[in-house]
Parts: C-alpha cells; sequence; structure tokens
C-alpha cells in the first residue's frame, strides 16, 4: 500500500511535470508562429491575412499562459482534474490549427501536417486510448474545416448538372476526399507511432523506478549501517572523552533507542554501594498517549538475576547469546513478572547481557509497544556491539574509580607527610633560632655586664675629675698673685708647659670623656633593651621604644649619609607583649627592607604605626624592587630566601611569624614587582596566644 502510495503519487508529480513543460512549448511555438507569421505577411503581403495569424498567436499565449499560472499556483489539485485540464488544451490546439489552416486558404493550405503535433502532445499526457481519440479529433475538424469553407458547393455536387460549377465542385470534394484520406492515414499511423513509443518511454520509466527504488533501498540499507557504525563511535568517543559513566550510559540508551525506533531503551546494572535497588538508565523514544510506568525493582532484579549472563554450551563454554521475545508476556520464563510486562505493555523486548571477562555488569534492554515492529539481524548485531561498548566503559569506569580512590588516599598520606616535614621543619627552625636567641642573649648579657662595671667607675669618678681639675686650676690662678719675683719660675714653668692650651684642652677632654661614657651606657642599654632575657613573661612594653632601639642596633644601615628612615609612631598605648621577641621581629624586618635598598639611589624606609580597635598595627615599607608574585606565597616558609646563596637561611621571615603567632596576631605582605614591598604587622593590645595561617595578603579584621 505505501508503495503503491508513492507510485502514484510519483505519477501525479510526473503528469504536473509534463503538462508544465507542454505548456512551455505551447508558449515557444506560439513565438515561433508569430515570427514565421511577419516573415510569410512581409513576403505574401495582400496574399496572407497577418492580422488572423497574429490574433491567432496571441491567443494560444494566452490560454498558454494561463494554464502555466494554474499548474504553478496550485489550483488544480487531483490527477483527475490534471487530465480534463489537459484533454482541453489539447481541444484548444486543434480548434486553433484549424484557424490557422483556414487562415491560410483551407484546402489549398500547406500547414494541415500540423494536425500531427496534437497527437504527439496528446501522447505525452494520455495512454493509447487518449492517443487514437486525439487522432479522430484532428481529422474530424480538419474534414469538417474543408466542408464548411466549401459548403456552398454543396448543393452544386448532389444536383445532377454537368455544368461547369457542377465540374468544379465535384472536384473540390475529391481533393478534400483524398487529402482527408491522407490525414486520416496519416493520423492513425502517426498515433501508432506515438503509442508505440510512448509504451517504449514508459517502460524505460519503470525500468528506471524500479532501480531507483532498488537503489533507494541500497541507499536505506548504507544509512542504516552507516547510522550503527556512528552509533558505535559515538558511544566510543564518549568512552574515550569522559570519565562519567552516567554521561556515558545516558548518551548510549538515546542513541540506540533511537538507532532502533525502540519504545524504550534501558540498561540495568547493579550498584557496587550497599544500595540493594538496581541503577537504571533509560530512554524513552515512542510516542505515548499516557505516561509509561516505571520499571519496578522486583522487573529490573528479576532481568538482572535472569537474563544477566551468558549461556553455556554443553562443555560450560560461555556462549554469546541475545534473548529476543515477541509478546514476553506469553513466555514462561517470565511467568514471575507478567503483572510487571502488563504495565509495561511489551510487545517485543531484546535483552543483551553485558559481560566483560566473564563477569555480568548488567543487562541492555530494548523494547516495542508495537506489535508489527520485528527485530532483524543487523538490529541483533548493532545491540550486540553496542554491549560490548558498554561493557568496556562500566570495567573503565570501575578501574577509574579504583585509581582515583587510590590517588586520593596516596594524596591524603602525601599531605600527612608533607604536613609532618613541614612541622618538623618548623620545629627545627624554632630550636634553631631558639638556640642562635639564647646564645645571643647571653653573649650580650655578658658583653653588658662586662662593660657596665667600668662604665660606671669611668662615668662615676668623672664629675670627681671634673671637681679636681677645677680646685687645681683655682690655685694655679692663685699664683698669679704671687709677687713677681716668686711668680717669674711659675710663669716661666707655664709658658714652657703651655698652661692656656693645657686648661682649655682639658676641659675639651673632660667633655668628651662624659660624652663617650654617655653613649657606653646609652649602648649598654640598648643591648639589654634588646636582648630582654630578663623578661619571660608578658608585660607591658612600648612599640615605639622597641623600633627605636631596633634602628639604633642597625646603624650600620639607618643613620647620617646612610639609609633615611621615617618613622611615624603617634600616641601608641603601650601593649602586652614579649619585648625581646617583638624586638627581634622589628631587626628582621628593617634588616630585610635596607638590604632590599642596597644599591638604590633613592631608597627610603618607611614604619607607619596605627592603633584601632583593640590592635596595634605597624607597616615597615621599602621602595625597593619588591618580591616577585610566584614567591610571595613561599616568603613566610622556613629555609625560602630570596637572597643570593650563601646570604640568607630563609629562616628570619619564618621566625617572625611563629613570634607574631605566639601573640595572637597577624603578620601579611604586601608587594608589587617594582613597586616596593610592605609588611603589616598586627598585634592585639593584650596578647593572645592563637595558631593563625600563613598569610600573602592582608586580612580585613
Amino acid at each position: 500500500m505505501i508503495a503503491l502510495a508513492q507510485d502514484n503519487q510519483q505519477s501525479e508529480s510526473e503528469l504536473y511535470l509534463k503538462t508544465e513543460q507542454l505548456l512551455h512549448f505551447r508558449l515557444a511555438f506560439a513565438l515561433a508562429s508569430l515570427i514565421v507569421s511577419l516573415l510569410v505577411g512581409y513576403c505574401a503581403r495582400s496574399e496572407f491575412d497577418l492580422s488572423g495569424a497574429v490574433i491567432l498567436t496571441f491567443a494560444i499565449a494566452s490560454y498558454s499562459l494561463i494554464g502555466l499560472d494554474a499548474v504553478r499556483g496550485g489550483r488544480i489539485k487531483t490527477d483527475t482534474a490534471l487530465t480534463r485540464f489537459n484533454g482541453i488544451l489539447i481541444g484548444a490546439d486543434i480548434v486553433s490549427l484549424s484557424i490557422l489552416v483556414h487562415l491560410t486558404h483551407g484546402i489549398d493550405s500547406d500547414l494541415y501536417f500540423l494536425y500531427l503535433l496534437p497527437v504527439l502532445l496528446s501522447s505525452h499526457t494520455f495512454r493509447r486510448k487518449g492517443i487514437y481519440l486525439t487522432a479522430t479529433a484532428v481529422w474530424l475538424s480538419y474534414v469538417s474545416t474543408l466542408i464548411v469553407e466549401n459548403l456552398e458547393f454543396v448543393p452544386y455536387l448532389l444536383a445532377p448538372s454537368h455544368g461547369l460549377t457542377a465540374a468544379y465542385s465535384q472536384r473540390i470534394y475529391l481533393r478534400i476526399f483524398y487529402r482527408s484520406a491522407i490525414l486520416i492515414c496519416v493520423s492513425y499511423i502517426w498515433a501508432a507511432f506515438c503509442d508505440y513509443m510512448s509504451q517504449v518511454g514508459e517502460h524505460s520509466a519503470n525500468t528506471l523506478r524500479e532501480q531507483l527504488a532498488t537503489n533507494y533501498q541500497l541507499i536505506g540499507e548504507a544509512r542504516a549501517a552507516a547510522a550503527r557504525e556512528h552509533l558505535i563511535n559515538t558511544i566510543s568517543s564518549a568512552i574515550r572523552s569522559t570519565l562519567d559513566l552516567d554521561q556515558i550510559l545516558k548518551t548510549t540508551v538515546e542513541q540506540l533507542g533511537a538507532a532502533l525506533s525502540a519504545s524504550r531503551c534501558a540498561i540495568f546494572c547493579r550498584r557496587q554501594s550497599t544500595d540493594p535497588r538496581p541503577a537504571i538508565w533509560e530512554a524513552l523514544h515512542e510516542y505515548q498517549p499516557v505516561k509509561l510506568p516505571e520499571f519496578s525493582s522486583a522487573f529490573c532484579q528479576f532481568i538482572l538475576d535472569n537474563k544477566a549472563h551468558y549461556e553455556q554450551d554443553v562443555d560450560g563454554v560461555p556462549v554469546t547469546t541475545t534473548f529476543v521475545f515477541d509478546e514476553p508476556i506469553r513466555e514462561w520464563s517470565f511467568r514471575r513478572i507478567r503483572d510487571d510486562l502488563a504495565q509495561l505493555s511489551f510487545r517485543s523486548l531484546i535483552v543483551q547481557p553485558i559481560m566483560y571477562g566473564g563477569r555480568s555488569k548488567g543487562v541492555l534492554l530494548i523494547a516495542s509497544c508495537d506489535s508489527r515492529r520485528h527485530w532483524t539481524a543487523p538490529d541483533l548485531e548493532l545491540v550486540l556491539s553496542v554491549a560490548g561498548q558498554v561493557a568496556i566503559a562500566i570495567e573503565h569506569s570501575r578501574l577509574v574509580d579504583q585509581l582515583s580512590n587510590r590517588n586520593e588516599d596516596l594524596l591524603r598520606k602525601n599531605l600527612q607527610l608533607d604536613s609532618k616535614n613541614l612541622e618538623l621543619r618548623s620545629t627545627q627552625a624554632q630550636l634553631i633560632h631558639q638556640e642562635k636567641m639564647a646564645s645571643l642573649g647571653r653573649m650580650v648579657a655578658g658583653i653588658a655586664h662586662e662593660l657596665n662595671n667600668p662604665v660606671n667607675f669611668v662615668h662615676g669618678n668623672l664629675p670627681y675629675l671634673r671637681t679636681y681639675c677645677s680646685e687645681l686650676k683655682q690655685i694655679v690662678s692663685a699664683c698669679d698673685k704671687l709677687p713677681d719675683n716668686l711668680r717669674a719660675p711659675v710663669d716661666e714653668l707655664k709658658k714652657e708647659l703651655k698652661y692656656d692650651f693645657l686648661v682649655t684642652d682639658l676641659d675639651h677632654i673632660l667633655a668628651d670623656l662624659e660624652e663617650g661614657s654617655q653613649r657606653i651606657r646609652q649602648i649598654i642599654r640598648n643591648l639589654r633593651s634588646f636582648s630582654r632575657l630578663d623578661e619571660a613573661e608578658l608585660k607591658e612594653a612600648s612599640v615605639k621604644e622597641g623600633l627605636e632601639s631596633s634602628v639604633r642596633i642597625l646603624n650600620q644601615y639607618y643613620g647620617r649619609d646612610k639609609i633615611p628612615i621615617i618613622l611615624n609612631c603617634g600616641d601608641i598605648p603601650p601593649i602586652t607583649c614579649y619585648p625581646g621577641q617583638l624586638n627581634q621581629v622589628w631587626v628582621n624586618l628593617l634588616s630585610n627592607a635596607a638590604q632590599a635598598l642596597n644599591g638604590l639611589e633613592h631608597g627610603q624606609v618607611t614604619v607607619e604605626v596605627s592603633s584601632a580597635d583593640g590592635w596595634v598595627e605597624v607597616a615597615v615599607s621599602d621602595n625597593g624592587p619588591g618580591i616577585k608574585i610566584a614567591e610571595q606565597s613561599k616568603i613566610f616558609e622556613p629555609f625560602f630566601t630570596t637572597k643570593p646563596v650563601g646570604q640568607g637561611t630563609g629562616l628570619g621571615l619564618s621566625i617572625c611569624h611563629s613570634i607574631i603567632e605566639k601573640h595572637g596576631g597577624q603578620i601579611c605582605l604586601e608587594s608589587q614587582p617594582g613597586q616596593g614591598t610592605t609588611f603589616k604587622v598586627k598585634i592585639p593590645v593584650v596578647a593572645r596566644a592563637q595558631q593563625l595561617p600563613i598569610h600573602t595578603d592582608c586580612e580585613q579584621g
């Protein structure tokens, strides 16, 4: 029925095409006739009716254009109407040719052979009956035209007269007779020839149609094979391009269901977790008037338990099996799930086990709710091939999951090892720092103690020395009151010893001694303020004093004709802290800033101290080259240094971070390459011990 409908549709489309072609031919014929008429009219002049011929050609062109518009506009709907329309056109052609013969002197016209054209045109659109009817209409029209033109001679033909008119009448009708006989014979011979050629053409067309149908069938099979191959490639590409098993199986059921035009396509797999319910991936591909019920757990479990494996032959060797069922509800093996099958309305079913390495991975299920659907051998081959790809995907996913779990476990252990290693290195750095600070503290304390006693001795005796010198100058001055004879030896001695210079220089020496002793005492106080070995507990201390002490300790970097430093402290309250440890932080930050400016012509260090909301913030900034972005995240790590080899241990900033952490504060870095570096230290006014992470950017707090 479908093939017949297609043939009818093809025949109708061919008839429309032929009709349109014939209308184009009529238009061309009308144009050619017009040109010929103009040429004949120009040559024959008064012997030819040019106006009638022109009107006739315009009439042919007019009804041809009207017919062409009707065909192209789709106003002729059916095959029968189209056949009638062609009959009307053939009749109009015959009438037009009769008029043309009449205009060219009727019986003397040499254009009567054009009557063969309607027969030829009818063979293009009609079968045998239409061709012979057209031939009959042609000679009838010609005979009628000649008789009508010579109707006035009929009385002379019938009357028994032997005059000149009667003889002429007999001759006229004799010519009409043999011309008509010739046209009749030629018309039917031409009709037979056109009929034969039409049959030959139709036979060739039918043969060509059969070949085209065969080619279409081969093309359809090739496209189906290509679609199956595309499906396999799609699944293979999905397996290679993603590790998401859900996405792979979802793509598989959608593509396979569409390729097989199945009502439902699903994959059942057992879960690897403790969840007893089977995992399901499903796709619906056929329109259903009502929503299809979901697969029940009992149905899925039954399929997995009874069909998710290969059958074995007599030798126990696994055999690849694809289970195909027509009307599965009638199958004895499905008696336990007949209620489920009745709800699912399956009319045909394919159950393909998914196996890998002899182990079941699940089931591939393809179902159709159409009783006319029958599965072909290529369909089963496609299902088997897809099942193999799905088995590979499931096994691949399982191996990837195992590898991922092991990698996660290894990564977790590596992180633990790194954490322990970092903790060990931090502890080692702390021990080194503590030992260095303890040694430095003992050395500084010893130096300060050893210097303090002699300096105190010198400083304590300087007032007495100044008093004694003053009294001695009074004694010498008293000698000036002696008589000249007694004063002469004294004056001579003064002159010899340059007494005036000695007195002046002695005052300068006493002043220098006093200044030197004061400076030595100040250095000792700075050393004791820096070490603070006697201050192991939290106590109140001034941040400003600690910074000033640290700057004085670093006088090899800062001072006159050295790196300028701007210290803006403002009104900062004292804080509860470990003063000696904080001084170590200030010295470290200030020395790093000074070393960063080494070699710069306009280097400068700025220290800004501010207080707000129970916090004191110290910002040590330099306008040096800055720190590379890639190194900023490691700047507080132990043993990491940006200095050349041999010029830094990489412990300074790590120790500073630990000290600030011990105070419950924060230390962070702000640096842009080429624009300088700023270290910000935030310390609570009342220190509290807590563990904070290493920062490379300041937090809001």
